[in-house]
C-alpha cells in the first residue's frame, strides 16, 4: 500500500509517495503530482527522477509541530544526507508522519521535547548577530577598497567576495547584511512567539 500527500516540497508544489518499503519525494507541479498519486493507487511503484529515501537507510525523522515539513536523515556507512519533506499543512504533515511510524513501528523510538525560550532563541540570536558583525567587517573592507585600498589574497574564493564588494560598495554591502539580519530577526520573533515542539523518530 502507497500513501500519497500533495503538497509543497522544498517550498514548491509537490508529491511525497510513501510505500512499504521506502519513500519517495519529487519536486512537480500540483497537475503532475496528481496524476502521480493517481498512478500509484493503480499500481505504480517508482517515480523517475524522484528522491528515494529506504526506510533500511532511514536513521532519524524530525520535525516542529508549528511548522509543516519534516526532516529525514538518511545513509549508510559514514554517508549522510538529509532531505526535507514539505507539506500542504501541519494536518497534513501529521497523517504522512503517522503513516512512516506504521512503517517503522518497533525500530524506531519517538520523543517529544518542548524547547524552552533560552533554547529557542539562542540559534537565531546567534545568527542574528553574526550576521550584524560580518555586515560591519564586508562594509568596512568595501569602503576601504572604495577609498582605494588594495586588499591581497591568494584564494579564489576570497578574491571572488572581494570582488563583489568592490561592486556592490559599502552602501550595497550594508543594504545585504540588514536584509539578512533582517530575515533573522524575524526568526528569532517567531521562535519566541512559539517555542519549537521538537518530534523526533530516532532508530533504536
Amino acid at each position: 500500500m502507497t500513501d500519497t500527500f500533495i503538497g509543497n516540497v522544498a517550498g514548491a508544489d509537490g508529491l511525497v509517495a510513501i510505500t512499504d518499503n521506502h519513500l519517495l519525494i519529487t519536486n512537480v507541479d500540483v497537475a503532475t503530482a496528481t496524476k502521480l498519486a493517481q498512478a500509484m493507487a493503480e499500481g505504480l511503484t517508482d517515480i523517475p527522477r524522484a528522491k528515494r529515501v529506504p526506510f533500511r537507510t532511514l536513521a532519524s525523522v524530525s520535525t516542529n509541530k508549528h511548522r509543516d515539513d519534516i526532516t529525514l536523515t538518511f545513509g549508510e556507512g559514514r554517508k549522510c544526507e538529509s532531505e526535507v519533506a514539505s507539506f500542504e499543512s501541519p494536518a497534513v504533515r501529521d497523517q504522512a508522519l503517522a503513516a512512516i511510524e506504521h512503517r517503522v513501528k518497533g525500530l524506531f523510538t519517538r520523543t517529544e521535547v518542548q524547547y524552552g525560550l533560552v533554547r529557542a532563541v539562542g540559534v537565531p540570536l546567534l545568527c542574528t548577530a553574526g550576521a550584524l558583525f560580518l555586515t560591519w567587517v564586508f562594509a568596512g573592507a568595501a569602503a576601504e577598497m572604495q577609498n582605494g585600498a588594495e586588499i591581497e589574497t591568494r584564494r579564489a574564493r576570497n578574491a571572488a567576495v572581494l570582488s563583489i564588494l568592490a561592486l556592490i560598495g559599502p552602501v550595497g554591502t550594508s543594504l545585504v547584511g540588514l536584509i539578512v539580519a533582517g530575515f533573522t530577526t524575524r526568526w528569532t520573533w517567531q521562535r519566541w512567539q512559539k517555542p519549537p515542539i521538537m518530534i523526533r523518530l530516532v532508530r533504536k
